[in-house]
């Protein structure tokens, strides 16, 4: 229907804002741009990071964007004025996944250092108001993707180990390892029926 040209390099991560109006890119050029769904035309550009921009995140408000990158941190972003409002830098590797549990007070990230981190999310995401609640040992390879059941009391996570889990959200505790997949699951959805 149109294209959306802005980013130097290649782009790694979308996502939609919950009302379908907003559309963020993350990219190799360390950027991520927010974009109108209707008319196709750029909003503006957030600038932060320090790697590649691997994965993305709107709370279900739609208030905040979560970005979560190569530079080892996830960062908050207000999406009305593109202010940063929070960094979290606990990781000591990549991150690739970020993910918002459905009420949006909790966030989760995982990465190259194979745990799921667990951030209690205020409601203007301010700096120092985000405590970190939980870092978790998760996977015997770098996490690849996180995804919340409708319900937010499951959690889905998947790694390069080739390996897919599930998750009682609320305690972090493993529910059910799936049998070994073929390949890495760099994508995962939940049925909600």
């Amino acid at each position: 229907m149109r294209v959306l040209e802005g980013h130097k390099d290649a782009i790694y991560s979308t996502a939609l804002s919950p009302d379908g109006k907003i559309l963020a890119t993350g990219s190799y050029d360390q950027k991520i741009k927010l974009w109108d769904v209707e008319t196709g035309k750029e909003i503006r550009t957030l600038s932060g990071h320090n790697g590649c921009v691997f994965d993305l995140a709107f709370r279900p408000d739609g208030k905040l964007l979560a970005s979560a990158s190569a530079d080892r941190t996830v960062k908050l972003w207000d999406v009305a004025s593109g202010e940063r409002r929070e960094t979290f830098s606990q990781s000591l590797k990549e991150l690739y996944a970020v993910a918002f549990n459905p009420d949006g007070k909790r966030l989760l990230a995982g990465g190259a250092d194979n745990r799921v981190r667990v951030w209690q999310i205020s409601e203007l995401g301010a700096e120092t108001t985000n405590p970190l609640l939980q870092s978790k040992f998760a996977h015997e390879g770098a996490i690849l993707k996180l995804v919340f059941s409708a319900d937010g009391k499951t959690l889905l996570s998947s790694a390069d180990d080739r390996t897919v889990k599930l998750w009682d959200a609320g305690e972090m505790k493993e529910r059910l390892l799936l049998e070994k997949q073929p390949d890495w699951a760099p994508a995962l959805g939940i049925h909600r029926g």
